[in-house]
């Protein structure tokens, strides 16, 4: 507002003692700090995996039957 007005002439432009300015450059350094090398965390590739497989499971249990696939499990885990 005191831009607008013409009551900053005398002030220097920089260095003013308006604690936001002080604020506002603290958010943009937390916002940097924030960032993220790699953009694909955990949670995305979790997300995408689930994405990808559920729409296949039903086709791979109409080729490999539940139970055939928790026989072999169990066979593997036993060792026999």
């Amino acid at each position: 507002m005191k831009w607008i007005e013409g009551t900053a002439a005398n002030e220097p432009l920089l260095g003013t003692p308006d604690i936001q300015s002080l604020a506002d450059l603290a958010n943009a350094v937390g916002v940097v700090r924030g960032m993220r090398w790699i953009t694909i965390g955990p949670r995305l590739l979790t997300i995408m995996t689930v994405a990808f497989i559920g729409p296949l499971l039903p086709l791979f249990l109409f080729r490999y039957p539940l139970a055939d696939l928790a026989q072999k499990f169990c066979a593997r885990l036993v060792g026999f």
